[in-house]
């Protein structure tokens, strides 16, 4: 088992336990996964705006994330559903790495990948449930508003009792509503971490994102500015070293194929469509500090032939899976240290050591023990001679005597 202190010196180990292939894995997956759904639907709403498939291609390439030409409902539904599929898989993915991290840092440095999917199987509806409820309680309380002010424009007696209520309930019931919001964005970076340790129904995991944010406000916020510090230097590091990897490869197989491999890699970035915003943002190690490594300008691409085309969107597709791997890493300083972050808040609050409950393994093996001890008492039971009635005892007793006396 790992030492652990039960404060700040721990949230800095986010960072080398997000370390490992296994994490970042998981993550890029979710990432992966949450990708291509959004892809999908994003281009759905597209055409149901009137863009065909070759215009959206053209102009948004492998990332639609901006210019929409929605004009209708539908349209802007079906693309909130393609973001909100991606944030489903990311907390389901968040879950399981702080899952592994949990057993972790209890002494199973091999609690695997598979394990972890088997853990979000019985758990996944905690996860989703959580801010989802919460969502669908702050939507409450906006209809409540809503017909609050239907009712206030009823001359006279409306716009009176508006004024008359304005303070108490409707300003504390504003109040608390704009509290919850602010615990609802944040159960999306806890929910997981508590679900990963604890395995609590939903009900739960609510009671204790607001009990946490509430008790231990201060400690949690510097905790979680730390991991988003630490996050984003660590996407920073593992960006940089990623990007002069690619300037080697461009280097070593330029020298021989030349202005070929120019043109394919111009073609191959034309389809990276991230908006520039975004690319500066990860590109630099931090917001106001001058300190980055400068990407390639994407361009409008040129044409190429048939095998050079292959060749550009395989090229593409891999930056796209770089580019998701250094964004994993981020993810993964988070979903670990939101696990750090909430096994040291428990003890704070509560006095619980979380890192001494039982492990699956050690749940899994009492059970089976149960299981065989019921098993070898039920064939001792059956062992055991079938005693007989009185009555029938003393009726097979008087014919032998009297076998016995004939």
């Amino acid at each position: 088992m790992i030492k652990f202190y039960f404060d700040i010196r721990d949230v800095f180990r986010a960072p080398r336990l997000a370390l490992s292939g296994k994490k970042i894995l998981v993550q890029f997956m979710g990432l992966l996964i949450g990708y291509l759904g959004f892809l999908l639907l994003s281009y759905i709403a597209f055409f149901s705006a009137g863009s065909s498939f070759g215009e959206t291609w053209e102009y948004h390439g492998l990332f639609p994330m901006s210019d929409f030409p929605f004009t209708a409902w539908y349209s802007w539904v079906i693309f909130g559903i393609g973001c909100l599929f991606a944030l489903v898989c990311w907390l389901l993915a968040s879950a399981m790495v702080g899952k592994i991290t949990y057993e972790q840092l209890k002494g199973d440095d091999f609690y695997s990948s598979k394990e972890a999917l088997r853990f979000l199987k019985k758990n996944w509806s905690s996860v989703m449930l959580t801010p989802f409820s919460l969502l669908v309680f702050i939507a409450f309380l906006i209809i409540c508003g809503i017909i609050i002010g239907l009712l206030g424009k009823i001359p006279y007696v409306g716009e009176i009792g508006v004024g008359i209520f304005f303070l108490i309930p409707l300003f504390a019931a504003a109040l608390f509503l704009a509290y919850v919001i602010f615990i609802f964005v944040f159960s999306l970076l806890l929910a997981p971490a508590i679900v990963a340790t604890t395995k609590e129904d939903t009900f739960e995991v609510i009671v204790q994102t607001f009990s946490v944010i509430w008790n231990q406000a201060w400690r949690y916020f510097l905790y979680t500015g730390l991991l988003g510090v630490m996050a984003k230097v660590g996407i920073f590091i593992f960006g940089y070293f990623s990007f002069r990897a690619t300037q080697l490869i461009y280097f070593s197989c330029g020298i021989l194929m030349k202005e070929k491999l120019a043109d394919i890699f111009e073609e191959a970035l034309s389809y990276i469509t991230i908006p520039t915003h975004l690319l500066d943002y990860f590109s630099n190690i931090f917001p106001g500090i001058n300190f980055r490594f400068h990407l390639p300008e994407i361009g409008p691409g040129v044409y190429l032939d048939w095998s050079g085309s292959i060749s550009t969107f395989l090229i593409a597709i891999s930056l796209v899976f770089i580019i998701f791997m250094v964004i994993s890493y981020g993810l993964a300083i988070l979903s670990v240290g939101q696990t750090l972050t909430y096994v040291i808040l428990r003890k704070k609050k509560d006095d619980e050591n979380l890192l001494e409950r039982k492990t699956e393994m050690e749940e899994e093996e009492e059970r089976r023990e149960a299981e065989e001890k019921a098993k070898e008492e039920a064939e001792k039971e059956e062992a055991k001679p079938e005693e007989k009635p009185a009555g029938e005892t003393g009726e097979s007793e008087e014919k032998t005597k009297e076998e016995t006396g004939s």
